[in-house]
């Protein structure tokens, strides 16, 4: 029975997109790139006609985006972590049971 709750396990891992214990290289590039292009938007000597600060804004926005995707996969990914380790506590449940059965059809084999 064992064997059935890891391969569903990973069955909602695979569901999941195989995010689970990934990093997100994309993401962090994206972010570390933007981060470096606010700072030197915000050292620019020029405001540009409100350009410059509008443009620091849309970054901005866009790490708040960026955070927000990257907290919803490590949402998903604690979601997948929690229904596997459900099924394990489930798997050693049945484990003992037919332990159990087993024990207890010896004894009925011996009397």
């Amino acid at each position: 029975m064992k064997g059935l709750a890891t391969a569903v396990a990973a069955g909602l891992i695979f569901a999941a997109g195989g995010v689970l214990a990934q990093e997100h290289p994309q993401m962090e590039a994206a972010k570390a790139d933007l981060e470096k292009a606010k700072s030197e938007l915000q050292a620019a000597g020029h405001d540009y006609a409100g350009h410059r600060k509008q443009a620091i804004g849309d970054i901005d926005r866009a790490l708040g985006q960026i955070k927000q995707g990257l907290a919803s996969v490590e949402k998903k990914e604690k979601k997948v972590e929690h229904k596997e380790q459900r099924l394990e506590r489930k798997d050693t449940r049945i484990e003992h049971k037919m332990e159990n059965l087993k024990a207890r059809e010896q004894k009925m084999e011996q009397h």
